[in-house]
């Protein structure tokens, strides 16, 4: 049975990643200005809306933030303490607070697709670091990446046909299950919620008019 202290660091780090993910940066940038994001643009208080509707600084500030809320939840948990793979889940919470912020009732959150993008991002990083991801490997993933973009011109698109090479990878490789289980659900959420967005680009160019003719 776990010690209740061990329980006690766990619920801690949890809340906090909750927490840091239920603060949307854009959505406080946008009511500073006395602007009310969800009702402009997209509606989405990400990063894109947030350039559109706010300008060049608000959304960068909103993506460094964005990016890094993950990978600052796991790294609480490890200041904490926490048992190993416990901290891998405060960094998914980040994105679960991002999609149902606890400080607006659960409502009017995010996809959160930059702090799921940056939650890869490290755990690629952490792969390659531990030898569970080699070089050959990791070369692998960019090739398929950059074909597959240069064919669709939809970056959507080439993420859904990288992302399950990457779980493959992973699923095959020697690291400990709490990491796969990790970055199988980041890659997971990210697939399933640029789908439809891919699906919409590769559409849209195969019933684009080749250039100079028109369609009958």
């Amino acid at each position: 049975m776990m010690p209740p202290t061990d329980m006690l660091r766990i619920l801690v780090a949890i809340a906090a990643a909750l927490a840091l993910g239920s603060f949307l940066p854009a959505n406080a940038l946008a009511r500073g200005r006395g602007v009310d994001i969800r009702g402009r643009g997209d509606g989405n208080p990400g990063t894109i809306n947030a350039v559109r509707v706010l300008g060049w600084g608000p959304g960068l500030l909103t993506a460094v933030y964005d990016l890094s809320v993950g990978v600052v939840a796991v790294w609480i948990a490890g200041l904490l303490a926490v048992p190993a793979g416990f901290g891998y889940l405060a960094g998914l919470a980040t994105i679960v607070g991002h999609r149902f912020p606890v400080f607006s009732a659960l409502r009017g959150g995010g996809q959160g697709m930059a702090a799921s993008a940056g939650l890869l991002v490290y755990g690629v990083g952490e792969a390659a670091a531990h030898g569970w991801l080699t070089g050959a490997e990791f070369g692998l993933l960019l090739a398929v990446l950059l074909v597959a973009f240069l064919l669709t011109r939809s970056d959507s698109a080439a993420g859904i046909v990288m992302l399950p090479l990457l779980v493959g990878m992973m699923l095959l490789s020697r690291a400990d299950w709490p990491f796969i289980a990790f970055m199988c659900a980041v890659a997971g959420y990210i697939w399933v919620v640029q789908l439809a967005p891919a699906r919409r680009s590769v559409a849209s160019r195969a019933v684009r008019p080749a250039h100079g003719r028109t369609r009958d």
